[in-house]
């Protein structure tokens, strides 16, 4: 009797013990040829997923096929997933253990670290490298257009255009110019010469700025092209002639914004003493005249600066 009543007691403690287990896993079918992983280790790696959580009762199928896992839940077609096959059995193991413990409810609960907040921080902009005791000035393009007269080369009007480059505040910058100028007809036995001008320059300038007024005065190189057409000969031709000169120019005036009005005093200096000539029909009449390599330019221009 006491043997008899000893075994009863050990089989109510063991079925006691192993009930909580056989309730706590799914029944899990592997199906297919494939033993990697086999349903011992994914019942092994189901406990390290939900340690102290209870199992519900579900069937679980997974088929292996070449790098794949599918693993179907039940007999319903929608609940099935996919997943990589790792080359390790127990990884795959562990991988449907995972899966399995999201289709039960929730997965174990670990301790995990405060979440840690960063703040971006935008990258400093570069400012440009200067010299040792050098400041750095912001530069603008300024574009300016106007209309000068001549006293000395003709008494004829003329127009300009220029472009610059400066400081914003003043200071050394430069410019580049074109011009058109004319002159007076110039009478040469029995006919008449039209005479007209271009030039193109670049100089270097200084400009002061203030609220209301500026001035600026610049120096530079110029080249010109001379074109002589006569007019009222029996034959009427044309010639053309290069020169080269220097420039210095004052101006001055008033500032509205990033408008300016002013007044401009150019003076040129020509290398060349430019000629021009006419063959002659009739003995002691002057064919030929020289032009003068001075030249004062007076004007008043209209400017707009690009900041």
């Amino acid at each position: 009797m006491n043997r008899r009543c000893l075994f009863s007691v050990g089989m109510a403690a063991l079925t006691a013990a192993l009930s909580p287990l056989a309730q706590a896993q799914p029944t899990i079918v592997v199906q297919g040829d494939s033993m990697c992983p086999s349903e011992a280790m994914i019942l092994a790696a189901l406990p390290a997923v939900r340690p102290e959580a209870a199992w519900p009762e579900q069937t679980v199928t997974v088929e292996v096929a070449a790098d794949r896992l599918f693993l179907t839940l039940g007999e319903a077609p929608a609940a099935r997933r996919e997943i990589p096959a790792d080359a390790d059995c127990s990884v795959r193991a562990a991988s449907v253990a995972v899966v399995i413990a999201a289709w039960s409810g929730e997965l174990g609960a670990r301790p995990a670290d405060s979440p840690a907040l960063t703040v971006a921080i935008l990258a400093p902009v570069p400012t440009p490298a200067t010299k040792p005791g050098h400041v750095y000035k912001p530069h603008v393009y300024e574009l300016d257009a106007g209309a000068f007269y001549s006293p000395r080369w003709g008494h004829a009007p003329g127009a300009w255009l220029g472009v610059g480059r400066t400081p914003r505040d003043g200071g050394r910058g430069i410019r580049v110019l074109g011009a058109y100028q004319s002159a007076r007809d110039l009478k040469l036995e029995g006919g008449t010469n039209q005479i007209l001008r271009f030039l193109v320059g670049v100089a270097l300038t200084y400009h002061l700025q203030r609220t209301y007024v500026f001035a600026a005065g610049e120096v530079g190189l110029v080249g010109t092209i001379l074109r002589a057409k006569g007019a009222g000969y029996e034959t009427n031709q044309a010639s053309f002639a290069a020169n080269l000169g220097g420039l210095a120019d004052l101006q001055g005036g008033l500032r509205w914004g990033r408008y300016r009005l002013g007044v401009d005093a150019r003076l040129l200096r020509l290398v060349h003493t430019e000629t021009v000539k006419v063959h002659s029909t009739s003995p002691g009449v002057a064919d030929s005249a020289g032009l003068s390599v001075w030249d004062v330019q007076l004007g008043l221009g209209l400017g707009f600066r690009f900041e």
